[in-house]
């Protein structure tokens, strides 16, 4: 039994940029699955993808709680950076979604528990407050 923290973004934010930014700054790659979020805040066009250092995502910071960090852990400030300067470098993306799953095992995952927050309110908190089966949408302002 393990924790995956499943990411979704929008498929057309779902870049080579994105991933060249992504593994740049947290220093993971996305991985695309074939696992999709079950909620009507996740389009099923979006690409569902984990960005796993190890073989699970229990020692992520995301929904750790107050956990201490762990030897290797991504740092809170490259997850925060790479959240806030993600419209940046992707000019597409509008929504990012993160499930946490405990143990998932169908393919369709639903969460039990959703909140919605835009970039602005995205804290260290918040990334460890995330429950299991549990879904964190983080919207971006829109541009022109």
């Amino acid at each position: 039994m393990c924790a995956t923290n499943l990411w979704a973004v929008n498929a057309a934010a779902f870049t080579p940029e994105f991933e060249r930014f992504t593994a740049e700054q947290i220093g993971v790659a996305p991985q695309v699955s074939e696992l999709r979020i079950a909620s009507s805040r996740v389009r099923a066009s979006s690409v569902v993808f984990t960005l796993t250092q190890r073989m699970c995502d229990c020692d992520s910071l995301i929904g750790r709680g107050s956990d201490d960090p762990v030897d290797g852990e991504i740092a809170t400030e490259d997850w925060l950076t790479w959240l806030r300067e993600l419209p940046t470098q992707v000019p597409h993306a509008s929504r990012l979604a993160v499930l946490r799953a405990w143990s998932p095992q169908d393919d369709d995952v639903a969460p039990r528990h959703a909140k919605a927050v835009t970039i602005s309110e995205v804290t260290e908190q918040v990334l460890r407050g995330l429950k299991d089966d549990s879904l964190l949408t983080i919207d971006y302002p829109r541009t022109a």
